[in-house]
């Protein structure tokens, strides 16, 4: 089984321009956990996860861990959202993009994204590096399992 059998094509891409505030939008009225950035052709130039953008908030997590009580310091977080205002897609996103193509063997882009630590992959397409989908470690496992349940029902019947 590929990539292209089980990948998402409804997907959310996001161009370098796209002003920081939007960024967010995206993520959580999408309810993706990640963005990928596309020049005007729709060729991959960066990915903004969600952790890319709450970095940006607080950019340092030790510092939050030993002083929970500037948690309670709402306007300086206020202040920071404030100057984040101006940022955009290229401000914030990851240049170096693990990938997948297409035509990919599930198991080896699953592969990738264990050792990677990833969640997904932007998608491309076979020949060259247009964003064609998205894939996660969910979208694999139900392929797996499905196949599975469907070869198991198979076999059942034909016991019968």
């Amino acid at each position: 089984m590929l990539i292209g059998d089980v990948m998402s094509t409804s997907i959310t891409v996001v161009l370098p321009d796209t002003p920081y505030k939007e960024l967010w939008r995206a993520i959580f009225r999408r309810r993706v956990n990640a963005l990928p950035v596309v020049d005007k052709r729709k060729k991959l130039i960066g990915i903004i996860t969600k952790e890319d953008l709450l970095k940006t908030l607080y950019a340092d997590y030790e510092e939050l861990i030993d002083d929970f009580s500037s948690v309670a310091d709402f306007e300086k977080m206020e202040e920071k959202v404030r100057e984040l205002s101006g940022f955009t897609a290229k401000d914030v996103m990851s240049r170096r993009v693990v990938y997948t193509r297409e035509n990919t063997p599930i198991m080896r882009a699953l592969s990738r994204m264990i050792v990677r630590r990833l969640n997904q992959l932007p998608v491309l397409s076979k020949g060259d590096d247009y964003v064609v989908g998205m894939v996660t470690k969910g979208d694999v496992f139900y392929a797996l399992v499905r196949r599975q349940l469907t070869h198991s029902d198979k076999t059942a019947k034909k016991k019968k």
